[in-house]
C-alpha cells in the first residue's frame, strides 16, 4: 500500500459561508432575523451580501408587521415613490391629523368629528344643500390638475335614508350647488321602493345633447358594511370625454360591482364632503391622484400632498 501523501485522494475545497448566511440559505428567516436585531441594525443587513440586499424590502415590512407600524412605513414607502415620479401628484386624507386641511360652510346642521381606529370621518346630520366640507387643490397659475385616480371608504351604520355620504371631485365650488362633479360617491335611496344603494355621480350627456350631473347605481347597500370605492380615469378624447372604470369592494369581500362611465373631462379643483340629508355616514381614506398639466413645463409645480 502506498504511502506517498501526493497519491492520497484530494477533498473539495469548500468555500468558507458565515454561519448567518449558511442559515439564511437553507430557510426564510426573515422574521427570526427581524426578532433577533435591533431596529438600528437592520439597515447593515444588505452590506453582508446581495442575499442579504435582495431580501431587504421583505425584512423591512416583517420588521413593521412585528413593531405595528405597517401603515406607518407604508406610507414613507409610498411618500419615497411619489417624489421620485414628479408629473404624479396626489392628494390623501387619513383622518390623522383631523380636519386641519378642510374648510366647513357656515350654517348649522352638520356635526362632523373623527371616529374608530383607523379613524375616519363621522357625519351626521345635514347642512340643508349641497355644502359640507371641502379642500381646494393648489395649484401654480397657468396649471390644471387631470384627475387620474380616485379611492375611498365609506359606511352607513344605520342604513340609508335620503341621500348622505358625498365623496366629490368637483370642477368648481359655486355657493348654489355642489359644483360639477368629476366623479364621486353617496348613498341614497329610491324614493318609491327605498331601496338603499351606492351610487357614482359624474357629469354625463343627458336628454336632447344637454349636459349634467348624472347618478349610476352601483351596488345595494347593507348597514354597517364598508365599502372601498375605487375608480381609474382615462384621458380625455378629442370631444373631452373620458371613460372612468369605477369598482366597488365591500370589506372582506370579493368586488360586487365594476362599470364602466362615459363622462365629461375637466380640471380638478375641489374636494367635497357633505350630507344631503340627515343619515350618519363614516368617510375612510380618500385619496385622489392627479396630473399637473401647463403650456410651460418650467413653471414650478405645487403639490398637494
Amino acid at each position: 500500500m502506498s504511502t506517498d501523501p501526493a497519491a492520497a485522494p484530494k477533498r473539495a475545497r469548500v468555500p468558507y459561508r458565515p454561519p448567518l448566511l449558511s442559515l439564511w440559505a437553507q430557510n426564510d428567516l426573515a422574521d427570526s432575523v427581524v426578532a433577533f436585531l435591533p431596529g438600528t441594525n437592520l439597515s447593515k443587513l444588505p452590506v453582508i451580501s446581495k442575499s442579504f440586499r435582495a431580501a431587504q424590502p421583505l425584512v423591512l415590512f416583517t420588521a413593521a408587521r412585528r413593531l405595528k407600524v405597517l401603515d406607518r412605513a407604508q406610507d414613507a414607502f409610498l411618500g419615497v415613490l411619489r417624489e421620485v415620479t414628479p408629473e404624479r401628484r396626489w392628494f390623501r386624507e387619513t383622518w390623522t391629523e383631523g380636519l386641519a386641511r378642510w374648510r366647513r360652510a357656515n350654517g348649522e346642521g352638520l356635526r362632523t368629528d373623527i371616529v374608530g381606529s383607523p379613524p375616519c370621518l363621522r357625519l351626521r346630520g345635514t347642512h340643508g344643500g349641497h355644502r359640507g366640507l371641502t379642500h381646494r387643490l393648489s395649484r401654480s397659475a397657468g396649471r390644471s390638475h387631470c384627475v387620474k385616480s380616485f379611492r375611498t371608504q365609506v359606511t352607513f351604520p344605520d342604513g340609508v335614508s335620503g341621500a348622505t355620504g358625498y365623496v366629490w371631485l368637483c370642477r368648481d365650488m359655486p355657493r348654489y350647488d355642489g359644483g360639477e362633479a368629476i366623479g364621486g360617491i353617496y348613498g341614497s335611496d329610491d324614493r318609491l321602493d327605498r331601496q338603499a344603494a351606492l351610487k357614482w355621480v359624474a357629469k354625463q350627456e343627458m336628454e336632447e345633447g344637454r349636459l349634467g350631473n348624472v347618478a349610476t347605481e352601483l351596488c345595494t347597500v347593507e348597514r354597517g358594511v364598508c365599502y372601498e370605492v375605487s375608480a381609474s380615469f382615462s384621458d380625455a378624447d378629442d370631444s373631452g370625454m373620458m371613460t372612468a372604470a369605477v369598482t366597488v369592494t365591500p370589506r372582506g369581500q370579493p368586488p360586487v360591482a365594476t362599470i364602466s362611465i362615459r363622462c365629461c373631462a375637466g380640471d380638478l379643483e375641489v374636494v367635497k364632503i357633505y350630507n344631503f340629508h340627515g343619515c350618519e355616514a363614516h368617510i375612510g381614506e380618500v385619496e385622489v391622484g392627479y396630473e399637473s398639466e401647463s403650456e410651460s413645463e418650467d413653471e414650478d409645480e405645487s403639490e398637494d400632498a
